[in-house]
């Protein structure tokens, strides 16, 4: 009963001002349905970036020692025998289930030129099959990406050059613990900056050539 009257009292206030009435429901109209786009935009915003980084990153799947994963020193890294091992598994994996996969040595270090120092991530990466697994290769901002028969060329974030102070061709140091423990530096060169738009690769990530960084850190 109360229902009804509140029903009838609100359906006169409606009549009484339609002009208004159309107004109020027009504007929760478009307020709902700009509140579903700018939803569906921040979620697919959202899926582009997890997409990106996958693309530009890891991948959908890293295969590390799980001491690894916890100290990030190459003393607990998977090794030469690991690293086979998880060779011969991802390459018995059937159909399209794999599309690409590549080796990479990596290390926390720090990156040193004229202008300043600076904590970067060091990744030791074969070019050929980096190109097949990522897409850094295609964010050059300058210069290159690395390629077969590079030795001491480095591809940094554009962020990272331009607090250092490099650019293509310009010389700096990387400084790393090497498996023995100790600390190692690696005088290396611009060969190319990359702009990703993610601001931790464009502040502190660094390809160099995996052979490059396997003797410098003393990893077979």
């Amino acid at each position: 009963m109360r229902f009804r009257v509140m029903l009838k009292l609100a359906a006169r206030s409606v009549g009484r001002n339609a002009r208004r009435s159309a107004l109020t429901a027009a504007a929760m109209v478009i307020g709902l349905a700009l509140l579903i786009f700018s939803r569906s935009l921040a979620e697919g915003a959202h899926e582009q970036w997890i997409t990106s980084a996958i693309r530009i990153g890891s991948g959908h799947v890293a295969i590390q020692a799980p001491e690894y994963l916890e100290s990030g020193k190459l003393e607990h890294r998977i090794g030469a025998v690991g690293h086979e091992r998880a060779l011969r598994a991802v390459e018995s994996v059937s159909g399209d289930q794999v599309l690409a996969h590549t080796p990479r040595l990596s290390v926390d270090g720090l990156a040193s030129s004229a202008a300043s120092a600076l904590p970067v991530r060091i990744e030791g990466v074969d070019p050929e099959q980096e190109r097949a697994f990522s897409d850094l290769d295609e964010k050059v901002e300058d210069g290159r990406y690395l390629e077969p028969g590079d030795r001491l060329h480095a591809y940094v974030g554009v962020e990272l050059a331009r607090r250092l102070g490099l650019k293509v061709g310009t010389r700096f140091v990387l400084t790393a613990q090497s498996a023995a423990g100790d600390v190692e530096g690696q005088l290396v060169r611009v060969a190319g900056i990359f702009r990703t738009s993610i601001p931790e690769m464009d502040q502190g990530l660094i390809h160099i050539p995996i052979e490059t960084a396997r003797e410098w850190l003393g990893t077979p």
